[in-house]
């Protein structure tokens, strides 16, 4: 089972594990996930975030080679600048997500632990005469994130990063403390003000603990970052993002340069975007049980399916278990009642716009 580079940091402040992301032992939880939840919503978390994959791009022909070939541009980023993206089938289907962040000599992609391989082999073929190299070097980087409307304050602080506040999501500054590079991303995952952290993987042990020793901030695991995701109304791969979707159903337009030139799947989304539009989008559910129904299960209206979860958690915001699912589009609208089938029984719903949260500026 793979670990991370904080594992044992986190096994001396008491973490509970678990097995997440096909065989990575990581810190579900600190204390208890609720209590974890509000210290995000409420001041100001930390995690470990280090089995996301990491993949790096060098050589001059970096930029063109990846532009071709992922749904939104990058030869128009800068130094500091990123975006979001997706990788896609012929078919216009979703191979994986990633965030593409562009530093001076390198570009990264982050992406699931789930797609991290994948990724490698769809990218790498279509290396041909190309000047770039291609690497997964997730053991080599290590990240850390912090969420909550004091973070800038703190990124601040800490790393002296002037102008933290006004980066667009997905941009970055970097700096050197210690004689130690940083990457400070701008990110908004769980609907807070939020940076991602990054640095080598031999210095994380080093980064969690100035930052902790620093402010008063709190442990986050898996299980609260999951719930603070599905507040925000974030698909993540493998639930709500798989190849048997399109990037439309999922509203990640986003996600897509529709300016661009060709890129793999790109013909499926321009038809899809303007000759025609999804069958189903993506939607909240608020469910009317005590309890959170499980992924896969079926959404009807009597006896015909219109849709399925794809995630589900008790919100603590909002005090109440709420999903993520794909639904037909006559089912879309906010405050459209449905069911939902589980293996017991029917449980009442109510369809909702997304997110359920969102504190950011």
């Amino acid at each position: 089972m793979k670990i991370t580079p904080l594992h044992d940091v986190h096994h001396k402040l008491g973490a509970t594990f678990g097995e997440r992301h096909d065989g990575w032992n990581i810190a579900v939880c600190f204390s208890d996930p609720i209590t974890e939840h509000k210290a995000v919503r409420n001041g100001i978390g930390i995690a470990d975030i280090s089995y996301l994959g990491t993949l790096s791009l060098t050589g001059e022909d970096r930029a063109v080679f990846l532009h071709r070939l992922i749904s939104n541009g990058v030869e128009n980023l800068s130094i500091g600048e990123g975006n979001y993206a997706t990788l896609l089938t012929n078919r216009g289907k979703i191979i994986a997500d990633m965030k593409v962040y562009i530093f001076e000599d390198t570009i990264y992609l982050s992406t699931a632990p789930e797609s991290v391989e994948q990724t490698f082999t769809e990218l790498d073929k279509y290396i041909i005469a190309d000047d770039v190299e291609l690497n997964i070097v997730t053991d080599r980087v290590g990240a850390i994130t912090i969420f909550g409307q004091k973070s800038p304050e703190l990124v601040e602080s800490v790393f002296g990063l002037k102008g933290i506040c006004e980066l667009a999501e997905h941009h970055s500054l970097s700096c050197e403390i210690d004689n130690q590079w940083i990457g400070c991303i701008r990110t908004e995952y769980v609907g807070e003000n939020g940076f991602y952290l990054y640095t080598t993987s031999d210095r994380l042990e080093w980064l969690w603990k100035k930052l902790t020793t620093t402010a008063d901030i709190v442990p986050i695991g898996w299980d609260a970052l999951e719930s603070l995701r599905i507040e925000a109304g974030t698909p993540r791969y493998g639930m709500e993002l798989t190849d048997a979707v399109f990037p439309l159903e999922a509203e990640l337009d986003h996600a897509i340069d529709f300016e661009k030139g060709c890129y793999i799947g790109q013909e499926i989304v321009a038809r899809m975007k303007y000759q025609g539009h999804p069958n189903r989008l993506l939607r909240g559910v608020e469910i009317h049980a005590e309890k959170p129904v499980p992924q896969n299960s079926s959404i009807v209206d009597g006896e015909k399916k219109i849709g399925w979860i794809t995630s589900s958690s008790y919100s603590p915001t909002l005090e109440k278990h709420i999903a993520l699912g794909y639904l037909r589009m006559v089912y879309i609208e906010n405050g459209t009642p449905i069911q939902i089938q589980t293996q017991m029984e029917k449980v009442d719903g109510t369809v909702v716009d997304l997110p359920f949260i969102s504190n950011t500026t």
